[in-house]
């Protein structure tokens, strides 16, 4: 597979531009090159090594690629966590953390993206917010790579086009919601998705 290709989805321009993609033997050379850089985060199904652990890594990336950085103080996460989850259990915070940080990311131009290795670990990187969903596509048996949503299965998307007041609804499969591209309102041609699948309207979604 064309490494550079993906590396440019998940990594900020300075980065890929230091990236000696032409060494890279194999797959697991590259998770390794990834995570020592720390562009990669690896992180226990039981919960973080350090408190901030996963605040610093999100941090860390939006500044590198986006040159931002995460609009919430770090405690916050733990204050949620412990507003919202009435009787935690061991292994409860990493997917509380994870999509309460893809939220916020989401907001600023970027998207957690998880690599499933079939461990008990979360492999944790950061893509572009309009390439994150293109990264399932990859053809690679290694390289499985899916958005928080994209783990879940189907989306129902509502939508209420914001110039004739038309409302639209689509009940999908994940894979099929990355190839909306060039769909319209049925009532005036307001354009939903452009050609590229990105979405160009307000769109309401539930993913189960």
């Amino acid at each position: 597979m064309n490494y550079k290709t993906m590396l440019a989805k998940v990594l900020g321009e300075k980065e890929l531009a230091e990236m000696n993609v032409k060494a890279i033997k194999d797959d697991e050379s590259l998770f390794d090159e990834l995570t020592n850089k720390k562009f990669l985060l690896v992180v226990d199904w039981s919960g973080e090594d350090k408190d901030g652990m996963l605040y610093g890594f999100f941090d860390s990336r939006l500044q590198s690629m986006l040159g931002i950085r995460l609009d919430v103080p770090e405690e916050e996460v733990y204050q949620k966590y412990n507003q919202e989850i009435e009787d935690p259990q061991r292994g409860d915070f990493v997917p509380f953390a994870l999509s309460y940080f893809d939220k916020r990311l989401e907001k600023l131009g970027a998207r957690i993206v998880l690599l499933d290795l079939g461990t008990d670990t979360y492999n944790i990187l950061v893509s572009y917010k309009k390439d994150a969903k293109k990264l399932k596509s990859i053809k690679s048996d290694f390289w499985k790579l899916s958005t928080l949503e994209q783990k879940q299965g189907r989306v129902v998307i509502y939508i209420v086009c914001p110039n004739c007041k038309d409302t639209a609804y689509y009940d999908m499969s994940i894979e099929e919601e990355s190839h909306q591209a060039n769909v319209k309102c049925e009532e005036c041609g307001t354009l939903f998705w452009d050609e590229n699948a990105n979405e160009v309207v307000e769109m309401e979604k539930t993913y189960y």
